[in-house]
Protein backbone atom coordinates (compact mmCIF):
# COMPACT_ATOMS: atom_id res chain seq x y z
CA UNK A 1 0.00 0.00 0.00
CA UNK A 2 0.96 3.60 -0.58
CA UNK A 3 -0.62 6.59 1.11
CA UNK A 4 -1.46 10.01 -0.26
CA UNK A 5 -1.22 12.37 2.73
CA UNK A 6 -2.78 15.74 2.07
CA UNK A 7 -2.50 18.76 4.35
CA UNK A 8 -4.76 21.74 3.72
CA UNK A 9 -4.86 25.14 5.37
CA UNK A 10 -8.50 26.20 5.33
CA UNK A 11 -9.87 29.75 5.45
CA UNK A 12 -10.57 30.94 9.00
CA UNK A 13 -13.91 29.64 10.25
CA UNK A 14 -14.49 27.43 7.20
CA UNK A 15 -13.35 24.02 8.50
CA UNK A 16 -16.95 22.94 9.28
CA UNK A 17 -18.02 23.83 5.73
CA UNK A 18 -15.09 21.87 4.30
CA UNK A 19 -15.87 18.86 6.54
CA UNK A 20 -19.47 18.94 5.34
CA UNK A 21 -18.43 18.91 1.67
CA UNK A 22 -16.12 15.95 2.24
CA UNK A 23 -18.69 14.02 4.24
CA UNK A 24 -21.62 14.67 1.88
CA UNK A 25 -19.86 14.29 -1.48
CA UNK A 26 -16.07 13.94 -1.56
CA UNK A 27 -15.71 10.80 0.54
CA UNK A 28 -18.30 8.83 -1.43
CA UNK A 29 -16.81 9.84 -4.78
CA UNK A 30 -13.34 8.66 -3.78
CA UNK A 31 -14.64 5.43 -2.24
CA UNK A 32 -16.66 4.67 -5.38
CA UNK A 33 -13.37 4.71 -7.29
CA UNK A 34 -11.65 2.26 -4.94
CA UNK A 35 -9.82 4.77 -2.74
CA UNK A 36 -9.73 3.87 0.95
CA UNK A 37 -9.76 6.49 3.68
CA UNK A 38 -6.87 5.79 6.06
CA UNK A 39 -7.34 8.87 8.27
CA UNK A 40 -9.01 12.27 8.38
CA UNK A 41 -8.06 14.87 10.98
CA UNK A 42 -8.36 18.56 11.78
CA UNK A 43 -6.41 20.61 14.29
CA UNK A 44 -7.55 21.48 17.78
CA UNK A 45 -4.26 22.78 19.20
CA UNK A 46 -1.35 24.20 17.21
CA UNK A 47 -1.75 25.58 13.70
CA UNK A 48 -5.50 26.05 13.51
CA UNK A 49 -7.73 25.66 10.45
CA UNK A 50 -5.59 22.79 9.19
CA UNK A 51 -6.96 19.52 7.83
CA UNK A 52 -4.98 16.34 7.13
CA UNK A 53 -6.41 13.41 5.22
CA UNK A 54 -4.72 10.19 4.20
CA UNK A 55 -5.89 8.02 1.30
CA UNK A 56 -4.73 4.43 0.73
CA UNK A 57 -3.91 2.99 -2.68
CA UNK A 58 -2.75 -0.49 -3.65
CA UNK A 59 0.21 0.90 -5.64
CA UNK A 60 1.11 3.77 -7.98
CA UNK A 61 -0.83 2.24 -10.89
CA UNK A 62 -3.97 2.19 -8.72
CA UNK A 63 -3.25 5.77 -7.61
CA UNK A 64 -3.01 7.04 -11.20
CA UNK A 65 -6.13 5.17 -12.36
CA UNK A 66 -8.29 6.09 -9.36
CA UNK A 67 -7.12 9.71 -9.35
CA UNK A 68 -8.09 10.17 -13.01
CA UNK A 69 -11.44 8.49 -12.38
CA UNK A 70 -12.56 10.52 -9.38
CA UNK A 71 -11.35 13.82 -10.86
CA UNK A 72 -13.52 13.25 -13.94
CA UNK A 73 -16.55 12.08 -11.95
CA UNK A 74 -19.49 14.49 -12.51
CA UNK A 75 -20.21 14.55 -8.76
CA UNK A 76 -16.66 15.75 -8.11
CA UNK A 77 -16.87 18.43 -10.78
CA UNK A 78 -20.46 19.61 -10.31
CA UNK A 79 -21.02 19.11 -6.57
CA UNK A 80 -17.78 18.81 -4.60
CA UNK A 81 -15.65 21.43 -6.33
CA UNK A 82 -18.29 24.18 -6.08
CA UNK A 83 -18.77 23.36 -2.36
CA UNK A 84 -15.04 23.71 -1.62
CA UNK A 85 -14.14 26.58 -3.96
CA UNK A 86 -12.29 29.29 -2.06
CA UNK A 87 -12.00 27.28 1.17
CA UNK A 88 -8.47 25.90 0.67
CA UNK A 89 -5.70 28.47 1.11
CA UNK A 90 -2.69 26.16 0.90
CA UNK A 91 -2.10 22.50 0.06
CA UNK A 92 0.76 20.09 0.65
CA UNK A 93 0.78 16.53 -0.69
CA UNK A 94 3.13 13.69 0.19
CA UNK A 95 3.18 10.09 -0.98
CA UNK A 96 4.03 7.83 1.95
CA UNK A 97 5.00 4.18 2.42
CA UNK A 98 3.75 2.26 5.45
CA UNK A 99 6.17 0.68 7.87
CA UNK A 100 5.76 -3.12 8.16
CA UNK A 101 4.12 -2.72 11.59
CA UNK A 102 1.68 0.02 10.53
CA UNK A 103 -2.04 -0.83 10.69
CA UNK A 104 -3.70 -1.31 7.30
CA UNK A 105 -7.01 0.40 6.45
Amino acid sequence: MIYDMRTYDIAVGQVPKYLEAVEKVGLKVRQDHGIKLAGWYYTDIGTLNRVVHIWAYEDYAHYEKARAAFRSDPRWINEYQPMTKGLILKQSTQMMNAAPFSPQP
